[in-house]
């Protein structure tokens, strides 16, 4: 388990990194900010007593919705699994489970970025979006712009993230499909040598 001063050696100073955030909130990925408002409400806490009520509160929030994303999307970069926390986790846990988590995201070798791409068909591009929810919502109303608005259609995913269309006769996929990637990184690039 990382301790606080390994976890947080290379992080800013917390009013600046409080600043930051608030200052750039909307244009960073959801995870990213979910990742380091766990790391402020974590390192904020260290030097309140455990018996705080409100202080392990903020850490127990901020982790649970860190790890919720994080079981949703696969995006746990440690070994303590998001799966493994609950309301009832003991504060250590909690933040054994965050600094791991801020780690490995200011690590440069850490987790990659992913987005989630749309297609349809064998079109060529694809629309990148920040997360499987707005993926399939893009994909829903594209479909649903593209055939007659008055039809009724009945939508649901298949486990091979296809749009399919249970109204339709027959083979009832719709041609749009959602799937996340990981984005490159120079480190990833392969070059002759």
């Amino acid at each position: 388990m990382l301790d606080a001063q390994s976890a947080y050696s290379a992080a800013p100073d917390l009013y600046e990194e409080h600043q930051e955030l608030v200052r750039v909130m909307s244009q960073v990925p959801l995870r990213e900010r979910l990742v380091r408002r766990a790391a402020l409400a974590d390192r904020s806490t260290l030097a309140v007593p455990e018996a705080d009520g409100k202080a392990s509160q903020d850490v127990l929030s901020a982790a649970l919705k860190l790890a919720a994303h994080d079981r949703a999307h696969g995006t746990a970069a440690g070994p303590v699994a998001p799966g493994s926390l609950s309301s009832d986790s003991s504060l250590g846990e909690l933040r054994a489970y965050i600094r791991q988590e801020y780690a490995a995201w200011r690590s440069p070798a850490g987790p990659r970025l992913a987005v989630w791409l749309v297609v349809r068909g064998e079109g060529p591009g694809a629309v990148p979006c920040a997360d499987g929810a707005t993926a399939r919502a893009f994909a829903e109303a594209r479909y649903r712009e593209d055939e007659d608005p008055a039809e009724p259609a009945v939508l649901r995913w298949d486990g091979d993230g296809e749009l399919v269309d249970e109204t339709l006769p027959g083979y009832q996929g719709t041609g749009w499909t959602v799937r996340e990637v990981q984005v490159l990184r120079a480190a990833d690039v392969r070059t002759a040598g």
